[in-house]
């Protein structure tokens, strides 16, 4: 069995270094992130990364996998994932996973890794980017009293907000509601009055992994790159193995190289059925053959193009039941979620789920998403770590999330 290390140092280099020291020049890097160590603490960056081992296949990982319709080209279905029996019980087919979390997280860790120099890159621009960020911050703090005629708690906490990545506009509507509502203008009154105004624009929802009386049909839907397929995974693993739920995995996702190839490979790694629908009917018949499921969760494309987001609302709305979950990254910047919820706005989703808190220069950039789509956010994704990184949260959780801690500037400005 291969044998797994996380190691975390100031900067990236200094992290394959100690990789490199630890376990040899033959080690794997497995995953890559930036962890915060609190609002007064540079981040850092964490490596983890294994000796790989040749281990036998095990019987457990036995892949319940069929592509509806006619066989798919061998380049879009891997040998070893090829229909077994199209008549097979489902029952046989949806034994939970007999993983640990701790192995069902290496496992599939090994199936999305990323290569090292493009996670060293990442880390590299998104360190400029948050260089830049601060110093637009200052920026901020020096010209937003005058601009905005805002007493000086308050600017404090305009300033605090902008640095969190809430959008301006949002800032400001949050900030004035506050001042109406505190009963001065102190920071000690203002920031509860500012807690209360962001908790409004929130609603958190029931964790899609729970269980349910009923079944339930969840499709997750987004724009390309905002990390579905991972988050489906999540979502599934934690559905298994914490709720003990029968799932099973569709994905109509045709359009990306790869896109089916991988969640197939999620279903081997659960032993959970698998199928790949190309068209409305496929898609039927699919739903069909997972009807003693709990927890059927479907994979779609990303779509960048109104057209495009409508047609395939249009496909999905067609399964009774069907509740589209909407996948958004903070990643993104507040404004580019803004734009995509606007995006995905005529779609009606149900839920939100946001990914990528990690890779936020902050979380505010959530309240855009939401007070567009005025829908429950269910779970929050902060790293690649499956199913670790997925959380439900609730309201309180959330604001804290967005708020953050002001920093002490804030209550010296109360005295103002």
């Amino acid at each position: 069995m291969s044998t797994f290390r996380t190691f975390r140092a100031p900067d990236s280099r200094s992290a394959l270094a100690m990789v490199k020291a630890a376990l040899g020049p033959d080690a794997i890097i497995i995953a890559t992130r930036e962890v915060s160590n609190g609002l007064f603490k540079p981040k850092e960056i964490e490596v983890t990364a294994a000796i790989p081992e040749p281990q036998p296949q095990s019987k457990a990982l036995d892949t319940k996998a069929w592509v509806i319709g006619s066989p798919s080209p061998a380049a879009q279905v891997p040998p070893a994932l090829q229909p077994k029996r199209a008549t097979a019980e489902y029952a046989a087919a949806s034994k939970p996973a007999q993983l640990s979390s701790t192995e069902l997280s290496q496992a599939i860790a090994s199936a999305t890794e990323q290569p090292s120099a493009l996670n060293d890159e990442l880390v590299r621009l998104r360190g400029a980017f948050e260089a830049m960020q601060r110093e637009m911050k200052v920026l901020t703090r020096q010209h937003t009293e005058a601009a905005l005629d805002l007493p000086g708690a308050a600017t404090e906490l305009y300033a605090h907000l902008l640095g969190r990545g809430v959008e301006e506009a949002l800032a400001k509507e949050c900030l004035d509601q506050a001042i109406g509502t505190a009963k001065d203008a102190r920071a000690e009154q203002l920031l509860p009055a500012l807690r209360n105004a962001v908790s409004e624009r929130l609603v958190a929802g029931r964790a899609p992994w729970l269980p349910d009386q009923r079944r339930r049909t969840i499709a997750l839907v987004g724009p390309t790159g905002v990390g579905k397929t991972t988050t489906l995974a999540k979502i599934a693993a934690k559905a298994i193995m914490e709720s003990k739920l029968k799932v099973a995995l569709i994905t109509i996702d045709t359009y990306r190289v790869g896109a089916s190839e991988q969640v197939l490979k999620y279903g081997e790694i659960m032993s959970t059925p698998t199928f790949v629908a190309r068209d409305r009917i496929e898609l039927g018949r699919a739903l069909e053959r997972t009807a003693n499921a709990d927890l059927v969760l479907v994979d779609t494309a990303g779509r960048s193009v109104s057209e495009a987001v409508a047609r395939q609302a249009e496909l999905l709305r067609t399964v009774e039941g069907m509740q589209l979950y909407l996948v958004v990254s903070a990643g993104t910047g507040a404004r580019e979620m803004a734009a995509a919820a606007e995006r995905y706005r005529p779609m009606a989703p149900e839920r939100l789920i946001v990914t990528k808190v990690d890779e936020a220069v902050g979380a505010g950039s959530v309240l855009s998403a939401s007070v567009r789509i005025g829908r429950p956010i269910v779970a929050v994704a902060d790293g690649q770590r499956v199913p670790e990184d997925l959380h439900g949260l609730s309201t309180t959780e959330l604001v804290d999330l967005i708020v953050g801690a002001p920093s002490t500037d804030v209550a010296k400005a109360g005295g103002r």
